[in-house]
């Protein structure tokens, strides 16, 4: 288990007016020249900034995860989002696995498109998609893939000359037990890929470490951590699943709070937090939940200060449809969270 201090930053990015914004004179009334008149007290702007890796010092970002259209190309989709939103999305999400194809080769001419006026989370999976194979954590580690895909990969994200995210092996922690290797192989294989990124000097690469949140995985998730070092952010994916995973209908507080409060208690990194997929199923019975449930953001992430960016899931899983219906009540709360000051700073 790390144990590293964890700082909590202010995030309002404004100072107190003093005295309750009236100015004070320590001296009696009959000391006072009557030709000086005490100055007025204004408050103090401090700007917003954001920080070498990403993090907003006043608010947080707004992201989504927009689906790949059928028809028309992914910067259509994104603006179509966007005119319904009524606001620019901060960080579109995108996928990719660790082949020679096109899946696997980035950022395509579309993510350059859309990396002029966004930021983009990568989430790049130990896989090729197209043979259905993966690799082993202890296999990257090992190097054996530098010079075919580590490497390449690596010069490509330094010729963007952009900031972006990048997420190695996601929601690592919901593999260990079967197919990709133990926590500390997955440690070493991450400290490796980001010590090939720092020798080809993709330094505008920002590494979010990214685990489902789930606690039943607690002690998995703090041997996963690669060390403060190598981290950036800390990611996690809160769900409200309800039915499709047989579960018990949860607030956006309920599930969001307890994996953030475990960090916190744990001083796990003392990171800036990403929810880095989050969304909430429905439940047909009581319409109204959903919509509920995506109304508590705006006041439950004031009071989470560490969360400084939301990416929304805007799609399904298998066996759960967490689609935002276009015009339901729950977008349209989704859509109201959104337009907070809040969640409107300004990119780098």
């Amino acid at each position: 288990m790390l144990v590293v201090a964890v700082v909590l930053a202010a995030v309002g990015g404004y100072e107190l007016w003093p005295h309750g914004g009236k100015p004070v004179s320590h001296r009696p009334a009959s000391q006072r020249s009557p030709s000086v008149r005490p100055a007025s007290v204004r408050p103090v702007h401090v700007p917003c900034t954001v920080s070498s890796t990403l993090v907003p010092s006043c608010g947080a970002w707004w992201g989504m995860y927009v689906p790949e259209p059928t028809a028309g190309s992914l910067v259509q989709a994104v603006q179509a989002e966007e005119g319904y939103l009524g606001r620019p999305l901060d960080i579109v999400e995108m996928y990719h696995d660790m082949s020679g194809t096109t899946n696997g080769i980035f950022p395509d001419h579309v993510e350059k498109r859309l990396a002029r006026d966004h930021l983009l989370l990568y989430s790049w999976a130990p896989a090729n998609w197209s043979r259905n194979t993966t690799f082993k954590w202890q296999e990257i580690a090992s190097g054996a893939i530098d010079q075919s895909v580590i490497v390449p990969e690596a010069k490509r994200l330094k010729a963007l000359h952009r900031p972006v995210f990048l997420s190695f092996s996601p929601e690592a922690d919901g593999d260990t037990a079967s197919r990709l290797g133990t926590p500390a192989e997955f440690v070493a294989a991450w400290r490796h890929i980001h010590d090939v990124f720092t020798q080809v000097g993709a330094g505008n690469v920002v590494w979010v470490w990214t685990t489902e949140g789930y606690l039943r995985h607690a002690s998995t998730i703090a041997a996963l951590y690669p060390g403060n070092s190598y981290v950036d952010w800390i990611g996690y994916d809160p769900y409200n699943f309800y039915t499709c995973h047989g579960a018990h209908w949860e607030t956006f507080a309920q599930t969001v709070q307890p994996f953030y409060h475990w960090l916190i208690a744990h001083q796990l990194g003392g990171k800036p937090v990403m929810l880095s997929e989050f969304g909430s199923s429905s439940d047909p019975q009581q319409p109204g939940r959903e919509t509920a449930w995506y109304q508590g953001i705006g006041a439950v992430v004031r009071a989470l200060p560490h969360i400084k960016a939301l990416v929304q899931w805007n799609s399904t899983v298998p066996g759960c449809t967490l689609r935002l219906a276009d015009g339901s009540a729950a977008a349209q709360a989704f859509r109201q969270a959104g337009l907070s000051p809040y969640f409107r700073q300004k990119l780098p």
